[in-house]
């Protein structure tokens, strides 16, 4: 039943709508190649000091997350389709370059050029994903079938990528930039060759900034949806501290990430209905936030069983996951201005990336010395950010819904 709605969801869209869907499932397979094996290429391959690892990697996370919001208004201003263009082709030359490098200045190019290419073709895929579907249910369902091609796609990458690296980690880079190289082809032939925002924004930059930082309703939904990356950016952070402080072995955390994957691919769909037919958007998000912020008291409560509270804490993140993650990305179009659709998505992802980097030094710095048992307080902070910004999200979501079937109703009447 859930394949079949999923189905004739993937037959109702634009041929540029099933691309840009795919390119979830790319994305994150030629990402996910890379970057698991990086950390280890450079401190271990290449014999970089921890401070020289550390600062590539951190390079690649700035030039991603510090410029989504720079990358969405040049998208909006050029088009969403040579934007995208031009991200795929820089990803690939980066991630090349990445495989290939062995000296500093050249690792941290290729980092730079790995994370800009994100920052300009992710806010602007969403943004031409989300114009393409103009019906918010069939939006919905467009960024469901996208977070379910990304899953999958995250469970391959690893895969891929450990048979890859066995080999050469040059090997790697070319695979892996050969793949946004092929996307790049693929855009280019199956994108509309238009100007793709609605209308070319007339406004100065700074005015555009200006006006977007003074949506409040926009701001309090990427306020409190900034929860999530915090939530989810513990699965890189405090569980692998839990793990490491448990005596545990490395592939109890893989599992983490296979169990999260698995969940995502087989269960997307059925719970993508079950929103739609009964829970709808506000709860979904609401209940979705709260089950993620939960799954980290497991680790609290089931301490004594580190395998099993491990286990237990990817399932219930998973399935708050599924929940909520793609209704975010599908709600966001409603606070967008004409022709500014990818600076909305660029400031949401930057935003949200500064929120979860700032939570990671203040939960960081919590954990304490490595291999010494995480404090119970970071589980139980965690289960209030999830249940608090998934109440507020609730209510937010609730009342604007409301206020739009009044309007309409006034409209119609």
């Amino acid at each position: 039943m859930a394949f079949r709605s999923g189905l004739d969801s993937w037959r109702a869209l634009s041929p540029a709508a099933r691309l840009l869907v795919t390119n979830g499932l790319a994305f994150n397979l030629g990402f996910y190649m890379m970057m698991p094996y990086l950390a280890q290429h450079l401190g271990g391959t290449l014999g970089l000091a921890g401070w020289a690892s550390g600062l590539i990697m951190g390079m690649r996370v700035f030039s991603q997350q510090g410029l989504f919001l720079l990358g969405g208004t040049l998208g909006d201003r050029i088009g969403y389709r040579p934007a995208i263009i031009w991200g795929c082709l820089v990803r690939s030359v980066g991630f090349a370059l990445l495989g290939w490098a062995e000296h500093l200045p050249l690792l941290l190019l290729a980092a730079f050029l790995t994370g800009f290419a994100g920052a300009l073709f992710t806010p602007c895929a969403q943004a031409y994903l989300a114009a393409e579907c103009r019906d918010p249910n069939q939006r919905q369902q467009a960024f469901v079938l996208h977070n379910l091609a990304s899953e999958a796609g995250m469970l391959l990458g690893p895969l891929v990528g450990l048979l890859l690296t066995n080999l050469s980690y040059i090997m790697t880079g070319l695979v892996s930039g050969g793949v946004f190289f092929l996307l790049t082809g693929l855009q280019w032939f199956y994108l509309a060759k238009r100007v793709e925002p609605e209308k070319a924004v007339e406004t100065r930059v700074l005015q555009q900034w200006q006006t977007i930082v003074k949506n409040r309703s926009f701001l309090r939904f990427t306020l409190f949806s900034a929860a999530y990356g915090v939530l989810f950016h513990q699965l890189y952070l405090s569980v692998p501290a839990f793990i490491q402080s448990q005596h545990q072995t490395a592939g109890l955390l893989g599992s983490v990430f296979t169990i999260t994957a698995l969940i995502g691919v087989v269960l997307q769909l059925p719970a993508s209905q079950w929103v739609q037919r009964s829970l709808g958007m506000p709860r979904a998000i609401g209940l979705g936030l709260a089950v993620m912020g939960l799954s980290y008291l497991m680790m609290g409560w089931f301490d004594h069983w580190p395998v099993a509270a491990t286990i237990m804490q990817a399932v219930l993140f998973s399935l708050g996951s599924i929940l909520c993650y793609p209704l975010f990305s599908a709600r966001l179009p409603h606070y967008a201005q004409t022709g500014q659709m990818g600076s909305y998505y660029g400031f949401y992802a930057s935003f949200g990336g500064c929120v979860a980097l700032l939570s990671n030094l203040v939960i960081g710095s919590l954990l304490g010395a490595a291999g010494s048992v995480p404090s119970v307080w970071i589980w139980h902070g965690l289960a209030v950010c999830g249940m608090g910004a998934g109440w507020l999200l609730y209510r937010q979501l609730s009342q604007e819904i409301r206020s739009e079937r009044v309007f309409s109703k006034s409209q119609n009447g």
